[in-house]
């Protein structure tokens, strides 16, 4: 996001950026550890017109992002959750998704992928303009369209401290941030996952781990942290809703001849189940993924390898698709969800300070809005308004009143 939102500023003729940040490499960046979906099937306005937006710049550089519109299809075993999702349908095609509702005799027809237990589930929606992408080439078209138009970005720098000094603004005073004090880190110590990671969840730089240190003064501030936002947060003195909460991932092999007759991986899109499982096919093998409900938040990357493949995916495997009977683990990740109060992302001005934008927190759907988002916060910051989508519905002071969340139930 903070890419995306650098290349969108020096694409408006914006000088002097820079996106400093202690982990390029996406060590612990969500959008380098994500599944790879890329949907504007969502159920409120602003979430579909963002995500559509930037499929739309996606299908347009499709070849550098390995853009496959090959669609979401989402199954459902709750008859009023289904029967929302049809009509939210309204919405959707409305905005040009071409959703469709299938009967639960045109699920398996529709994917051949599953053909077991489906008289439990009452129907499905498929989505045919989603896709899969691959978040690293988006993150690294961004970056390398800001850097050749004057972008600086300052790797191993870990924001220590802020300075912020009262300036005037309309109807009163509020803060400014004025400039940001940097540590540059050893590069040893920013290489290795487990002393990074120590770093990131601590206030301070240890003596130990700082190369330098150096200020950049601000005439406008951007924070795009996403998961890792409530520790600038903390820094400012403004209130983080953010909770950063742990999602896993497997790859899984599936031999050839064990797929279902009629089965072809290369059409598959993803295919997400009434049980929360979502897979999709991945190069030679299955990518699948599911999120316990009561993983607690934290900053946690531990990975649970083999027990949670057995525990967790391949029961629910199994149970929608003989394919995956005989199916075997090979390797998997741990990211981060940024997840908020509405499970909606937050983008915009800081209310209390004149020069303090953000763009992060997406639940999941970063890679999916980044465009959008870029371009729009961009817009905001040199224009005052937003110019294709309205985002000011993903404002913080939301929060301040539930009517206002926009609750984003779609999400895995």
């Amino acid at each position: 996001m903070g890419a995306s939102v650098a290349s969108a500023l020096a694409r408006r003729g914006v000088d002097g950026i820079v996106v400093v940040d202690v982990d390029l490499a996406g060590v612990y960046a969500s959008s380098e550890l994500n599944a790879g979906g890329a949907r504007a099937t969502w159920w409120q306005r602003v979430n579909v017109e963002a995500c559509r937006l930037t499929l739309d710049f996606f299908r347009e550089h499709a070849e550098a992002f390995s853009f496959r519109e090959l669609g979401y299809l989402w199954l459902y075993d709750d008859a009023d959750l289904y029967a929302r999702a049809v009509e939210r349908r309204t919405l959707q095609n409305e905005l040009g998704l071409g959703v469709e509702a299938l009967s639960v005799a045109e699920i398996a027809e529709h994917s051949p992928i599953l053909d077991r237990n489906l008289t439990e589930l009452v129907g499905a929606t498929f989505s045919p303009r989603d896709g899969l992408v691959n978040p690293n080439a988006v993150r690294a078209w961004y970056r390398r369209d800001a850097e050749e138009r004057g972008v600086v970005f300052l790797n191993r720098h870990y924001l220590s401290g802020v300075e912020t000094a009262l300036a005037s603004a309309a109807g009163g005073s509020a803060r400014r941030i004025r400039s940001v004090a940097l540590s540059e880190i050893i590069a040893g110590v920013a290489d290795e996952a487990g002393a990074l990671l120590r770093l990131l969840t601590t206030h301070r730089v240890p003596s130990e781990f700082a190369v330098a240190e150096s200020s950049l003064e601000c005439e406008t501030f951007v924070n795009c942290l996403g998961a890792w936002s409530p520790l600038l947060s903390a820094k400012i003195g403004v209130r983080d809703v953010t909770e950063p909460v742990r999602r896993q991932i497997s790859l899984i092999d599936v031999n050839a001849t064990d797929l279902a007759p009629g089965v072809e991986p290369e059409t598959l899109g993803m295919v997400v189940d009434a049980s929360g499982l979502y897979l999709h096919p991945d190069g030679a093998f299955f990518l699948a993924g599911y999120s316990p409900p009561g993983d607690a938040p934290g900053y946690d990357f531990s990975y649970d390898g083999q027990a949670f493949f057995e525990r967790e995916l391949w029961p629910r495997l199994a149970h929608r698709s003989s394919s995956f009977e005989r199916c075997g683990h090979v390797r998997g990740w741990a990211g981060l969800y940024a997840v908020t109060p509405d499970c909606s992302g937050i983008v915009g001005g800081v209310a209390g300070f004149t020069n303090l934008y953000e763009a992060h927190s997406f639940t999941g759907r970063g890679v999916m809005q980044s465009y959008a988002v870029g371009r729009e916060l961009a817009s905001l910051i040199v224009d005052g308004c937003y110019e294709t989508v309205d985002l000011s519905p993903l404002t913080r002071e939301r929060f301040a009143d539930p009517n206002r969340w926009i609750r984003e139930d779609l999400h895995i």
